[in-house]
């Protein structure tokens, strides 16, 4: 017999570049309200991503969806950027649960259902309820083909009976239910008209009754069924029909066009508002059961509980309060002064790094680019350039030992038009020296292009000297994706037609014409 869990995909999707930093800063716990009040949602080893950096989801999310052509808009909620979801397990389970076992159980959910399927995801076990539960942040641009993300019907049902077998086979008893679609009491049924009527701000009937009916039920005067059907009479002049397990209510100055009394069942208004409905809710009041599960979706995402309401991490919360209170009182090493000069400004420096690399004065990407990384790491005295980087073609003399090439090396190796056969037994040409060359240049000391595109933007940020700690900003890695796919489209262009020009070449050279008899009438 098939078990289900509590997966949640009643979240609102995010719609722009700021609805999803939001989303994944609320998950790893790094919004601005959850620092100021010290809520510690996740720790390091509670929360992972598939298919990118777990600390740079958005990021990640645009550059998939620049590499598919797909659109999105920086503030204003056009189109779906990733979705949300989240699985949780019963509190009276937490004894049989632990987080690594649930971050486990996330782990195996996530691979299974996003990235098995291509889509990117960023998960993580929060810690700071009563009741564990894991958010996921699922890419909605597929990262092999850019098809978008489904959540339907189907997809809930394979999800949720996938998550309740996980739960049964770990002895999680509470944290499963036997049926798919889980009962709600509280959900009323409406027609369309009242939709409508509801959208022009009127309201129905129908809606004066369900106000009445929850007052007198939510009266702290009201005990049981009986209470609630006096109360209606007697303060609200409303005609009730008890009769068994069925009621009915009617309003007197509501009638219809005959001038009879508009009579409506409680199974018409919701089956909170039956016999059932409203004898189950008496018991819930008496009891003063507050706690309803599973919680509302606003509940998990705005829960503001404290870290003191768990010791055991209280430990781990100091150790991190001394760290980082050392390391602002950590004063830099001799080694790691900074060797410019102190009678130089920044301003002066960088009048003279323009200079020397032939940067134009009004060039704001400047700003966005690797080139003021350089100009920052020279000015600073800081040797970013040492060592090497490894590229496809071997590596880059990055290295302070490597004389670099001069203007008639490059040109003989460009002749060459062999990027694996170096000049004189030098590497390939260096990122600053790469950086200075033209487009024509580039493509030819490089080989053809592949058709994977993603494999040959790692190859390019290899070339330019990119590193991953370079690549974090989002509007750097916009500028380089940019930059990249120029180079891409050239070099494709060029092969395209260089090659053509070779084919017809050899066409030409190996064409035979052969004299063609003609068969005609005889004389």
């Amino acid at each position: 017999m098939a078990v289900y869990g509590n997966v949640n995909v009643k979240y609102a999707p995010c719609k722009s570049v700021a609805q999803l930093h939001s989303a994944a800063d609320y998950i790893l716990g790094k919004k601005k309200e959850q620092l100021s009040s010290s809520v510690i949602k996740t720790k390091s080893e509670l929360y992972n991503a598939f298919g990118c950096n777990r600390d740079n989801f958005a990021n990640s999310v645009l550059m998939t969806r620049k590499m598919h052509q797909k659109k999105y808009s920086r503030f204003f909620p056009r189109d779906i950027l990733a979705q949300k979801l989240s699985i949780s397990f019963h509190p009276e389970d937490n004894d049989k649960l632990t987080y690594a076992e649930a971050y486990k159980m996330a782990e195996d959910f996530a691979r299974e259902f996003f990235w098995k399927k291509g889509f990117e995801v960023l998960f993580a076990v929060h810690v700071d309820t009563e009741h564990v539960h894991v958010h996921f942040l699922v890419n909605n641009c597929n990262q092999k083909d850019g098809s978008s993300f489904r959540r339907g019907p189907k997809e809930l049902v394979e999800m949720s009976e996938y998550f309740g077998e996980q739960c049964r086979s770990r002895g999680l008893t509470h944290s499963v239910r036997d049926s798919f679609y889980n009962p709600d009491k509280t959900r009323e049924e409406r027609t369309l008209a009242e939709n409508h009527m509801q959208k022009r701000g009127k309201l129905s009937f129908k809606d004066e009754m369900r106000v009445y009916i929850r007052l007198a039920m939510n009266d702290p005067t009201t005990q049981n069924i009986h209470d609630v059907v006096n109360m209606l009479e007697r303060t609200y002049h409303m005609n009730v029909r008890l009769k068994g397990n069925t009621i009915s209510y009617a309003l007197p100055y509501r009638s219809s066009n005959g001038g009879k009394v508009k009579a409506v069942r409680g199974s018409k208004l919701g089956k909170r508002f039956t016999v059932a409905g409203i004898r189950e809710y008496m018991k819930q009041k008496e009891k003063e059961d507050w706690f309803d599960y599973p919680r509302q979706e606003q509940d998990i995402e705005h829960s503001s509980q404290s870290m003191k309401d768990y010791p055991r991490w209280e430990e781990d919360e100091e150790e991190v309060k001394e760290s980082a209170s050392k390391a602002k009182k950590q004063i830099p090493t001799q080694e790691s002064q900074p060797t410019r000069k102190p009678d130089v400004s920044v301003y002066e420096a960088y009048d003279e790094f323009q200079e020397k690399h032939e940067i134009p004065e009004n060039d704001e990407s400047f700003f966005y680019g690797a080139a003021f990384d350089d100009f920052n790491q020279e000015w600073q005295g800081l040797d970013a350039g040492a060592g090497s980087v490894s590229t496809e073609f071997g590596t880059t003399n990055n290295s302070t030992d490597a004389e670099p090439y001069n203007e008639d090396e490059l040109d003989e190796l460009l002749d060459n038009n062999s990027s694996t056969v170096p000049v004189q037994n030098k590497p390939f040409p260096s990122p600053a020296e790469y950086r200075k060359l033209s487009l024509e240049k580039r493509a030819k000391l490089l080989p053809p292009p592949s058709d994977d595109r993603i494999e040959e933007l790692k190859k390019y940020q290899d070339r330019m000297g990119y590193t991953e700690e370079s690549m974090r900003s989002m509007r750097y890695k916009m500028s380089v994706y940019d930059d990249f796919t120029e180079e891409y489209d050239y070099r494709v262009k060029y092969n395209r037609n260089h090659s053509s020009e070779e084919q017809l070449k050899a066409q030409a050279e190996q064409q035979i014409i052969t004299p063609v008899r003609r068969r005609g009438r005889g004389r």
